[in-house]
C-alpha cells in the first residue's frame, strides 16, 4: 500500500510493517493482563475498536498518518488470543470441540475475506480508473478500509454479544 500509494521506498515502507509486528509483539506481551482484568468480552470490543479507528486514521489522514497502520497492531493482536480464551472459559468441558469449530471458521473467513479485499481494491480501482495512480490509491483505501470495516462489525458483534451475557450474567 505505501509503496504504490505514497511511492514510499521499500526500506521505508518495510520500516512501516516491522513497526506494525513490534506494535503487534508488544500488544500480546503487555494487554494480555489488562484483558484479564476488564474481561474478555468487553476486551474483545475495545481492541477490534480500537484497530478500526487506527485504520481509518491511517486510510484518512494520508502520509502524514500512515503511522497509525503500525499503531493498529496492538488491537489486532489480542482479539485472537482473546477469543480463544474466551472459548475456554465459556466451555470447560468441550472447548476443545469449540476452538476446532472456531479456528475452523476462522480460517474459512480469512481465506474468503482475503478474496472479499482484492474485489474491493478491483471494483473501486476500475471505478476510479484502472490505470491510474488515483485509481490505484482509491483501491487500495477501499482495500484496507474494508479491513476497518471488519474491526468494527467485531466490535458491534461484540457489543451484541456483551448485552447478551451480561442479561444472562454469563459475562466473562
Amino acid at each position: 500500500f505505501l509503496e504504490k500509494a505514497y511511492t514510499w521506498d521499500t526500506v521505508r515502507a518495510s520500516g512501516l510493517l516491522s513497526a506494525f509486528f513490534l506494535s503487534f509483539s508488544l500488544g500480546r506481551l503487555l494487554l494480555g493482563p489488562l484483558t484479564d482484568r476488564i474481561g474478555f468480552v468487553l476486551s474483545l470490543i475495545l481492541f477490534s475498536a480500537f484497530s478500526a479507528v487506527c485504520t481509518f486514521l491511517a486510510i484518512g489522514g494520508g502520509e502524514e498518518l500512515a503511522f497509525f497502520f503500525a499503531v493498529s497492531g496492538a488491537g489486532i493482536a489480542m482479539i485472537y488470543p482473546t477469543v480463544m480464551a474466551f472459548i475456554a472459559r465459556r466451555y470447560p468441558n468441550g472447548s476443545d470441540t469449540a476452538i476446532t469449530f472456531t479456528v475452523t471458521l476462522m480460517g474459512v473467513g480469512s481465506v474468503i475475506g482475503n478474496y472479499l479485499i482484492g474485489w474491493v481494491i478491483e471494483g473501486v480501482k476500475n471505478a476510479y480508473g484502472p490505470t491510474t495512480q488515483l485509481g490505484l490509491l482509491r483501491g487500495l483505501q477501499a482495500g484496507y478500509g474494508f479491513i476497518g470495516l471488519c474491526a468494527v462489525i467485531c466490535a458491534a458483534s461484540g457489543v451484541v454479544l456483551y448485552g447478551y451475557l451480561k442479561r444472562r450474567q454469563e459475562l466473562i
